[in-house]
């Protein structure tokens, strides 16, 4: 029985195992790993954002190759490598060596010839492999990642779907004869080599459009990163995601590592002012002011729990629309002062920030001071003292559009349903105040830069000051900008933010953001031929040039 058993688990089980054991006994054989292809990224509409290219590899029996000088000289003009580096691996006292990997087919028939010139035909010989090729190079890099030489993801998707696109190397057996009797064999069944290709939600037409926006914010304000995130209101699908730094994943190694961060959903911020209208329909809904509510911002400086907030500009008594549309402080905070500590948990909850999605790599949850001290929630109120991401506050912003919370998406499942997180945040009545509200912003408020003369925007500016470690206050020129806002506003498709990090002069979201979001609106909207819900104004040909 112990036989049988035996013999059934070399047979069945461990038969690569034990052949690799049995082979490398042998003087002039080798067990390798060979990449095999990997399937293949792709957008939601085909174009393709990764893909494996077939390539050749070199190898060699180091002991048995002959004019080693001159076949290194000789591979050096393809191989990409100096000629020392090449007469190193050849002089190893291994018996197997790559002396070049992924090298491009169209070298091939050189390369065969150098080694029959040289007499090598026994001992160096091609491997057929497959090299991974990002073809649209920095373009969204920080999400798609990229994969290290043995073909296994190593950062974003790459390393999210490793397991799907099976980045999994066949082992191959490679035998030396003097005769020329060389010969690899698969000790793997061609069944552990399936992979398939993945479509993702990005719309590629909408990334080249976030990554021109992109380059543009980085020329004019010189940040430290920036993140753009668009988002479809029905299903969730995220459409585009652009950061920067980027990188090229063709020559990741060529870019420090904080270049690959996904800053969109890896690093976590003070939202700032965005927070305010969670927090007054919060109130509102609550039942604990009215939309008649007026508050007394005392010329735009007062004192809270011993520290004084300010107003961007000094204003007496403001109605409570006022307070979301000039994006004061001040209101905000003496209105936040009715909501009790399980009224705020109740709002985290509902719109989502206590935990992460789990959709993308890298991902982390926001960070919730606690609400059992009255002096964090007054701040909270106004963006400080918690921490999110820039998809947190667009999923929110979703929710204030759809009065849902639908969970993110970045694999396209066209035929699954969407998951709704969180129905109903509040009451309609509050929600269709809020809508107005947000509109106003854009039109006559904080984000007049934001507005669009063919399409109605509804949004949130955001200036929230870094804290300063070293100092121990908020930094008076260190700031992240945000503009956060759906469109178009009276039927809402779209839910996108821009965040600038560390913009350089005098920074604000409605100067450092909201200009970018006017621009992606109308090129987006555009893109998809919607039509202009400003019936009084027309797009000009030059608008659908663009």
């Amino acid at each position: 029985m112990i036989v049988i058993l035996r013999l059934a688990y070399i047979q069945l089980l461990g038969r690569t195992d034990y052949i690799e054991k049995v082979v490398e006994r042998f003087p002039k054989a080798s067990v390798e790993r060979v990449p095999v292809y990997r399937g293949a990224i792709k957008d939601r509409k085909g174009i393709e954002l990764a893909i494996s290219l077939p390539t050749v590899s070199v190898f060699a029996f180091p002991h048995s190759v002959k004019n080693k000088e001159e076949l290194a000289r000789r591979l050096s003009a393809v191989l990409n490598l100096k000629e020392g580096e090449i007469l190193k691996k050849l002089n190893s006292d291994r018996k197997f060596v790559w002396l070049a990997r992924q090298i491009e087919r169209e070298h091939t028939n050189y390369i065969r010839g150098v080694i029959k010139d040289t007499g090598n035909q026994s001992s160096v010989g091609l491997q057929e492999d497959y090299k991974r090729v990002y073809p649209h190079g920095y373009l969204a890099s920080n999400l798609i990642g990229f994969v290290g030489a043995d073909g296994r993801g190593l950062e974003g998707m790459e390393y999210l779907l490793d397991n799907r696109l099976y980045s999994k190397e066949a082992k191959k057996v490679f035998l030396y004869s003097p005769k020329g009797g060389r010969m690899a064999l698969n000790l793997e069944e061609e069944r552990d080599l399936n992979t398939e290709d993945i479509h993702l939600t990005i719309d590629f037409g909408i990334q080249v459009i976030l990554e021109d926006i992109k380059e543009r914010i980085v020329k004019d304000w010189n940040p430290k990163r920036v993140s753009i995130l668009v988002m479809d209101l029905e299903r969730g699908d995220i459409l585009g995601i652009a950061n920067y730094p980027h990188y090229d994943p063709n020559n990741f190694k060529d870019y420090p590592p904080q270049n690959r961060r996904n800053y969109a959903i890896t690093d976590l911020f003070e939202p700032g002012s965005v927070m305010k209208p969670f927090f007054v329909a919060q109130a509102l809904d609550k039942g604990y002011i009215n939309f008649n509510h007026v508050v007394n911002t005392e010329r735009g400086k007062a004192e809270f729990f011993g520290r004084i907030i300010r107003d961007v500009k000094p204003y007496d008594h403001l109605s409570l629309d006022q307070v979301i549309i000039k994006s004061s402080n001040i209101g905000t905070a003496k209105i936040a002062r009715f909501l009790s500590k399980r009224d705020v948990e109740e709002l985290f909850d509902k719109i989502y920030f206590r935990s992460s999605f789990g959709v993308l790599p890298g991902e982390i949850k926001p960070k919730l001071p606690n609400m059992s001290y009255p002096a964090n929630i007054l701040y909270a109120s106004i963006g400080q003292g918690l921490a999110v991401n820039l998809l947190n506050l667009c999923v929110a912003f979703g929710g204030l559009a759809t009065n849902q919370i639908v969970k993110p998406r970045i694999i396209y499942m066209p035929n699954e349903p969407k998951t709704v997180l969180t129905e109903g945040l509040f009451s309609q009545q509050v929600m269709n105040w809020l809508h107005k509200n947000l509109v106003k912003v854009v039109e006559e408020g904080t984000a007049i830069s934001a507005r669009s003369d063919y399409f109605t925007i509804a949004g949130k500016t955001g200036t929230a000051q870094k804290f300063d470690l070293r100092t121990g206050k908020y930094s008076m020129e260190k700031v992240v900008a945000y503009f956060v806002g759906y469109f178009p506003a009276t039927k809402p498709r779209f839910v996108a933010g821009i965040m600038v990090d560390e913009p350089k002069g005098r920074a604000f979201g409605g100067t450092a953001a909201a200009p970018y979001f006017k621009e992606l609106v109308e090129r987006i909207a555009f893109y998809e031929r919607l039509e202009p819900d400003k019936t009084d104004k027309l797009p000009s040909k030059k608008a659908f040039k663009n």
